[in-house]
């Protein structure tokens, strides 16, 4: 019996990791629109974090023109003095939170994942928002156990 409630709670703990790449982006929204950093970099893929780690290395190079330029594109103050201390988290948690992110987004109930398509350890997850009359396709790999958000993705929006 007690073999048999160890392998039941490892199955449902395995289910519970096991997720789609609709799933995983789902949560990764959930997470993005829930303004929680943590949650949407634990959906983004090592190469993703990668590239935020660079551009937090060159924004902290020249931390006053780069204060400069991110309160201007993310409308809300960023200081010299914060830009040095950033980590990968600070930068999300910057990005989704900033008034440029939260006020040009559709709502939430306005994002549908449509679609769904894996090959390995590649998916897309194709999305419909009510402005675009076609389903966007949004890359995600596989890393691990986890479906993760391509780093191509965020390289096109970095």
């Amino acid at each position: 019996m007690k073999y048999l409630l160890l392998a039941l709670a490892l199955f449902i703990s395995a289910a519970v990791v096991a997720e789609t790449p609709a799933e995983a982006f789902e949560n990764l929204v959930d997470g993005f629109y829930a303004g929680d950093a943590q949650i949407v970099e634990s959906y983004l893929s090592e190469g993703s974090i990668q590239m935020m780690e660079m551009m937090i290395m060159m924004i902290q190079m020249q931390p006053g023109q780069a204060a400069m330029e991110l309160s201007e594109d993310l409308q809300m103050a960023v200081s010299a003095d914060e830009l040095l201390n950033w980590t990968t988290t600070d930068l999300i948690h910057a990005l989704i939170n900033s008034p440029m992110m939260t006020e040009g987004f559709p709502p939430r109930d306005q994002i549908i994942v449509s679609g769904c398509e894996v090959q390995g350890d590649s998916g897309i997850v194709y999305i419909k928002v009510d402005e675009y009359p076609e389903a966007i396709p949004i890359a995600m790999v596989m890393e691990g156990a986890d479906w993760k958000l391509s780093e191509a993705l965020v390289q096109s929006e970095l």
